[in-house]
């Protein structure tokens, strides 16, 4: 059986008649009868009892029209998945990503390209930035998006800049540096600094510090956030993250001279490889995305 005699088995079992399934398929009457009868030839059996003009199904037709179904979404998945290939389409793609950005602008975009990619099979793995590019070296993941960190880098991987991001130091409205009208380094030290801990080169636990050892270390960035609204201390934390949040009022910047950093989202690939169309694709979207923060 051939895919195109299965799709005019199905048709025909659909419509009822070989009339209204020529209509269907746009063939004429002629081509759909001389097609069934080469079927029943090849298989050796009848599928249709012919009644004058009209055809009535038998039981064995009847029988295998689930086997037809599942043989023509094969054929189709199997001819979809080589177009795929010719047009650089990638089969599978492996992603690693910090949470910098918010959960649901991920979401709409792993929505959106399954709905533009439905053949592709996507793997998504959360790491703090610290961890990135090793993910890409080791070849654990196919690309990686994410804060760039000075000082982290592989020589066999390959950053792009894909946009700018600040990063704000902030504490919960109710904690006591937000009621200070100068913080210097001396409160900072103080209080609580809730950070980043990611695994280092020596595959321990560390956090990610600017001098103090009064510290809570977190591995994403939205803990880390919504351990400061509960005023558990103070962090640095992505601008897309806690607009919201400023803008509520549950959030204050912290006064101080330095409370602002500048960061570069990256995409951290293997030396020399080649993008597909995903790839490609889903840079343009955090591009575009990350337009509105710079």
């Amino acid at each position: 059986m051939r895919p195109q005699q299965a799709e005019i088995l199905l048709t025909l079992l659909d419509e009822g008649s070989v009339t209204a399934a020529a209509r269907r398929l746009g063939r004429s009457r002629t081509t759909l009868s001389a097609a069934l009868s080469a079927l029943e030839d090849e298989l050796g059996v009848t599928l249709f009892e012919r009644l004058g003009k009209s055809l009535k199904p038998t039981a064995l037709a009847w029988s295998i029209q689930p086997d037809c179904q599942r043989f023509l979404s094969t054929y189709r998945q199997i001819t979809a998945r080589c177009e795929q290939e010719r047009q650089g389409i990638e089969p599978a793609l492996r992603l690693a990503r910090d949470d910098a950005l918010p959960e649901d602008f991920w979401r709409g975009l792993m929505r959106q390209l399954k709905q533009r990619f439905p053949m592709t099979g996507i793997s998504v793995y959360l790491a703090p930035p610290q961890e990135l590019p090793e993910l890409v070296a080791t070849e654990v993941v196919d690309l990686a998006f994410g804060l760039g960190v000075p000082g982290v880098e592989e020589i066999s991987v390959t950053s792009t800049s894909l946009g700018g991001l600040r990063q704000w130091m902030v504490v919960s409205q109710q904690h006591p540096l937000a009621r200070l009208p100068q913080v210097c380094p001396e409160d900072l030290a103080a209080h609580s600094q809730v950070t980043l801990a990611f695994v280092g080169a020596d595959e321990q636990l560390v956090p990610d510090l600017t001098g103090s050892g009064n510290y809570l270390a977190l591995t994403q960035f939205e803990l880390i956030r919504d351990a400061v609204m509960e005023g558990t201390g103070w962090a640095w934390l992505p601008q897309p993250l806690i607009d919201e949040a400023l803008q509520a009022g549950r959030l204050k910047v912290v006064k101080t001279e330095e409370a602002i950093l500048w960061h570069v989202f990256r995409c951290f690939e293997r030396s020399g490889g080649l993008k597909g169309q995903v790839a490609s694709w889903l840079e343009s979207q955090l591009v575009s995305y990350l337009s509105r923060f710079s």
